[in-house]
């Protein structure tokens, strides 16, 4: 009987469904002398893992914290302002552009727009069908829940 419910608690620890009681019996199970034969590969490995509870790290950890100098945070400022003052000046201004341009971008914008529409359609019927699987998964923990 008790070789029974060691086996089913065995399954249930590879499963991931035992509780730290479960897990006791299982360790004290696995402490005794005289184990089956089909279980000796267990025995191991909780002895293992007794033996690793037990073993600590004494070394210190060594944490180096330089601080920034203000030389490295000048020149990171400095850094970003060249970038900000080249970009403004490689972008040109939007009054450079001519009509035809300007009714190329209206019309790229336009289409553009109802293709994000299209999109969000898309994913607006994809967040229904989630709801409704949520909806779903907490009414089947419900039952479950109470029904165990």
């Amino acid at each position: 009987m008790e070789l029974a419910k060691i086996e089913n608690l065995l399954e249930a620890y590879f499963d991931g469904n035992t509780t730290l009681d479960e897990e006791r019996i299982l360790k004290k199970y696995f402490s005794k002398s005289s184990i089956p034969v089909h279980l000796q590969e267990y025995k191991l490995m909780f002895e293992y893992f007794a033996k690793s509870e037990t073993e600590t790290f004494n070394q210190p950890i060594q944490v180096n914290t330089k601080k920034q100098t203000w030389k490295k945070s000048w020149l990171s400022i400095a850094a970003a302002v060249i970038l900000l003052f080249t970009v403004y000046k490689i972008i040109p201004s939007t009054n450079d552009f001519t009509e035809l341009e300007r009714a190329e971008a209206q019309k790229a914008f336009v289409e553009s727009q109802k293709a994000f529409k299209l999109i969000s359609l898309s994913f607006n019927r994809g967040n229904d069908k989630v709801a409704y699987l949520e909806n779903y998964e907490v009414t089947k923990n419900k039952i479950f829940k109470n029904n165990n």
